[in-house]
């Protein structure tokens, strides 16, 4: 019994030593405790990047709208001159690979109009010649029938022309070069007719349409750019 008393005794105290070192570690140590709790709290302030409001962020640059351009339209060179048609007389018009004899027309009438049209296009006699001051004035076939002449198909494709697309008219040894700037298609009437008084050299072509009809003519007209000797005297 003396035994088991001295035990429990034994038991009390180290249990009290045992608590009293726990609070004594704690209260020392509380202050250091706290102090740390305090910092992780409360971080240490970080380096301060710029406001994007202070800096210069570009946009994105749209792309470019890309337009396409026409091609230029190229204009062909002018044919070489053939001495073997030196003294003859041609009109020529690349755009639409028109290569005719010119025939100036004896008058007005339709006898010696048609009769120049059985040997190419006419250049009527009121008109000016190449290169003069005035509108030279020619006609031609745009369809007809087989007895009106093999040029009866020479001025087909006129509605093809364009402005700027050339003519050439060689005329006794010299090439007169004409660009074209107005087309346009009218109903002929008595009384209609085309100046040829003008103060600068201009020509007018002038063919039926549409093609195998006569209600309507088409006109084309072109200034005088160039002139060119083709068979120069030695």
């Amino acid at each position: 019994m003396k035994n088991v008393v001295i035990t429990f005794i034994a038991t009390l105290f180290f249990t009290f030593l045992f608590l009293y070192g726990a609070i004594s570690s704690v209260l020392t140590f509380a202050p250091f405790l706290a102090t740390s709790i305090s910092q992780i709290q409360q971080p240490k302030p970080s380096l301060q990047l710029p406001l994007s409001a202070n800096r210069t962020i570009p946009f994105a640059t749209p792309a470019p709208i890309v337009v396409v351009q026409p091609y230029p339209k190229l204009t062909p060179l002018d044919p070489p001159f053939n001495p073997a048609d030196a003294g003859k007389n041609f009109i020529r018009i690349p755009a639409i690979n028109v290569t005719v004899p010119l025939v100036e027309s004896k008058s007005l009438t339709d006898t010696d109009v048609i009769s120049a049209l059985q040997s190419g296009v006419a250049m009527y006699p009121n008109g000016v010649r190449p290169g003069a001051l005035g509108n030279v004035f020619i006609a031609g076939h745009s369809t007809g029938n087989p007895w009106q002449g093999k040029y009866r198909f020479a001025f087909t494709k006129i509605n093809e022309l364009q402005n700027g697309d050339v003519i050439m008219l060689d005329w006794k040894g010299t090439r007169y070069t004409y660009r074209i700037y107005k087309s346009e298609k009218i109903v002929p009437a008595p009384g209609y007719t085309v100046p040829s008084d003008h103060l600068y050299p201009t020509m007018s072509l002038m063919a039926c349409w549409p093609l195998w009809s006569t209600s309507q003519r088409i006109l084309v007209h072109a200034d005088l750019t160039n002139i060119t000797q083709l068979n120069p005297r030695k």
